[in-house]
C-alpha cells in the first residue's frame, strides 16, 4: 500500500509522531508518502518517507486535530483519496485514531479492515447587490456568517428554496452539515445528526429574539442569507477560513457540493459513543489544564 502523512508540526514537534508512523508503515512493507510541501523538513529528509503526489496513495493519515484535519480536506479533497486522522489535538471529532491505537489500526487497514464514508461538503457562494459572482468556497463542517468585531447586531434574511423564512437578529447564523452538527452548531443549540445523512442546518447564533431554533433542510435545498445594511462589516468563515469580504446587500447561496469527501473509519468506536464521550470530555479537559 502507499500509505501518506499529512502533520501539523505544531502538534507534532519535528515530525516525531508522524516519523514513527512512517517507520511502521515500512515495517509493514508499505510506503510511506509525503509531497514536496516536506521537502525540507525531518519528515521529508526521513529515511522511510519518500516524497511524491498524495492522489496515489490508498490512504492518507492525518495526525493532529480537528483544525489539522479540515485544513487537509480543503486541501486534498479533489485527490479522491480516504483520508483518517489521528488525535494529537484537544478532544477531536474527526480525528478517530489515538497514538497508542496506531499500530493496531495500521495492522487493520493492511486487512482491509476499514469502511470509507462518502461526507457531503457545502459549496458556498457570494453574490454582490448587482448579481455579480464574488468569490466560493467549500467546507466540510460549516459556513458561518458572524457579525465584526464591535458588538453590533447583524441582521439577515433567511430564505430556503427560495422561499422567505424570517429575519435572523443577533450575532450571526451557522449553516452546517451533519459532520459539522459536533461543531460550532453544537455549541449554539443545534441538534446533534449522524454523520452520514446528508442534511443542511441553519442555526442561528444568540438571536435577538424569543425564538432560537435550527432548521433542518434537505441536501437538494439552496439556502440563501441576505445581508441587510451594516456599519461594522461581518465576516463569513468556511471552516474557520476568511475568505470573501461581504457588503452590504449580498447574497451568500450555500448548496451541497457536488465534491463530497473520503473518510476512513476503523470502527473503534460508534458515532454516539464518541459524542458521548468527548462532549464529556470537552469541560474536564480544559479544566485540568491541558490546551
Amino acid at each position: 500500500m502507499r500509505l501518506g502523512i499529512i502533520s501539523n508540526r505544531e502538534k507534532d514537534p519535528d515530525y516525531t509522531f508522524a516519523r514513527f508512523v512512517a517507520d511502521k508503515i515500512v515495517q509493514y512493507g508499505s510506503i510511506a508518502v509525503v509531497d514536496d510541501f516536506y521537502s525540507d523538513t525531518e519528515l521529508g529528509n526521513d529515511a522511510n518517507v519518500i516524497v511524491d503526489v498524495y492522489e496515489m496513495c490508498d490512504l492518507i493519515f492525518c495526525i493532529g486535530g480537528d483544525g489539522t484535519f479540515l485544513s487537509a480536506v480543503h486541501d486534498h479533497f479533489l485527490k479522491n483519496v480516504p483520508i483518517i486522522g489521528i488525535n494529537l489535538g484537544s478532544i477531536g471529532f474527526l480525528t478517530e485514531i489515538y497514538p497508542d491505537q496506531f499500530e493496531d489500526a495500521l495492522k487493520r487497514i493492511h486487512n482491509k479492515e476499514y469502511r470509507i464514508e462518502n461526507r457531503m461538503q457545502l459549496e458556498v457562494t457570494v453574490v454582490s447587490e448587482s448579481g455579480e459572482a464574488k468569490g466560493s468556497g467549500i467546507c466540510l463542517n460549516d459556513a458561518v456568517v458572524a457579525r465584526g468585531f464591535l458588538l453590533h447586531v447583524l441582521t439577515l434574511d433567511l430564505f430556503i428554496d427560495n422561499d422567505y423564512v424570517e429575519r435572523l437578529s443577533g450575532d450571526g447564523v451557522i449553516l452546517s452539515t451533519s459532520t459539522g452538527s459536533t461543531a460550532y452548531a453544537l455549541a449554539a443549540g443545534g441538534p446533534i445528526v449522524k454523520p452520514d445523512m446528508n442534511v443542511m442546518l441553519v442555526t442561528p447564533i444568540c438571536p435577538h429574539t424569543l425564538h432560537n431554533r435550527s432548521y433542518v433542510v434537505t441536501e437538494d435545498s439552496l439556502v440563501e442569507i441576505r445581508i441587510k445594511k451594516f456599519s461594522e462589516r461581518p465576516i463569513l468563515s468556511l471552516d474557520g477560513r476568511n475568505e470573501i469580504d461581504l457588503d452590504p446587500l449580498d447574497r451568500i447561496l450555500v448548496r451541497k457540493s457536488k465534491h463530497s469527501i473520503k473518510i476512513a473509519h476503523i470502527g473503534y468506536a460508534n458515532f454516539y459513543q464518541t459524542v458521548r464521550q468527548k462532549i464529556r470530555a470537552r469541560g474536564s479537559f480544559y479544566e485540568d489544564g491541558k490546551k
